[in-house]
């Protein structure tokens, strides 16, 4: 196995994580080495995204600022939805193939994705459970606020700038605390095999038992990749400052630095999903021994959960 990820795969159970350096040098290996496997699916991410970024270019191009652009504004804002759900099933099969990587075998795209499907109805109903945990309290705090504002004596216009600050500020905090929280429970379905709610209440346990450390290795990852990636998108920066100070819209100049930031983002991918990844199997190493103590079979040891497990279990 390659030495710079084994680092992190050798981590054992109640074991402290990898020291920052070794995480980034875990992350840029496995990051890396996770191209040749899976470049059919970063090609379609990529192209994918190129799509979208050429319509809403030339989308901007064609309607100038004003009555036009507000009918133009919907449309995109639905294309680019679409592209979040396209993340999501490229991301999922990163994760078993990205483990395999940690282990040292050779997993191809298409075997990840088998290992997904077969454990896609939990896989679905974690989701749902995810997606009611970050948004029911924002739900709440919607219908809350409206509340507040109707009964209010004070001015209705300020009265709801303020409601709707709070609202938006209380939403972020707590979308992002949950995500924090809820990070390794996608992980701990598809590469464990958990049930939806167990899985949930072992990302939780995980990044509550290590707060400070999985905190303070996310926040050096994301400051790090933010400077790299500013730094890369500079080009397409300087396309765009070109077509501004010329005073004229260019479609070529908005084209060019669609292909390069598409480019950039879809390189960028697999290294976040490896900064998950590196964290999660740190944290909660593949088993190497059953209930009873007897050793596991490597093939049954590797072998993904079915889908007759019991979904809540």
């Amino acid at each position: 196995m390659n030495a710079e990820v084994g680092v992190v795969g050798s981590t054992r159970a109640g074991a402290p994580l990898p020291q920052v350096a070794d995480y980034f040098r875990a992350i840029v290996s496995l990051g890396r080495r996770s191209f040749r496997p899976a470049l059919p699916a970063l090609l379609l991410l990529y192209f994918y995204r190129l799509g979208i970024g050429v319509y809403v270019a030339l989308s901007d191009y064609a309607y100038p600022e004003g009555r036009d652009a507000i009918g133009a504004f919907l449309p995109q804002i639905a294309i680019i939805g679409t592209f979040v759900p396209l993340l999501l099933l490229i991301y999922t099969p990163f994760l078993p193939l990205q483990d395999g990587i940690l282990r040292g075998r050779d997993v191809s795209f298409g075997a990840a994705i088998r290992q997904v499907l077969e454990v896609a109805w939990s896989f679905m109903i974690s989701g749902v459970v995810q997606m009611l945990i970050l948004f029911t309290p924002f739900v709440a705090l919607c219908v809350v606020a409206g509340i507040m504002v109707s009964v209010s004596r004070a001015d209705p216009d300020t009265a709801r700038v303020v409601a709707m600050a709070f609202v938006l500020l209380a939403g972020l905090v707590w979308s992002l605390v949950g995500s924090l929280f809820l990070m390794f429970a996608t992980p701990a379905v598809v590469l464990d095999g958990e049930g939806p709610v167990r899985s949930i209440t072992t990302s939780i346990r995980l990044v509550r038992e290590n707060l400070a450390g999985v905190l303070g290795r996310l926040l050096a990852f994301v400051f790090v990749a933010t400077i790299v990636y500013l730094f890369a998108m500079m080009p397409s920066a300087i396309l765009t400052a070109a077509e501004r100070s010329s005073g004229l819209a260019s479609a070529p100049f908005k084209v060019a630095g669609v292909i390069w930031s598409s480019a950039i983002d879809t390189v960028f991918f697999p290294f976040w999903v490896a900064a998950l990844m590196a964290l999660y199997r740190a944290l909660a190493p593949r088993a190497a021994e059953t209930g009873s103590g007897a050793p596991v079979a490597i093939e049954d040891e590797l072998r993904p959960a079915t889908a007759a497990r019991a979904p809540f279990e």
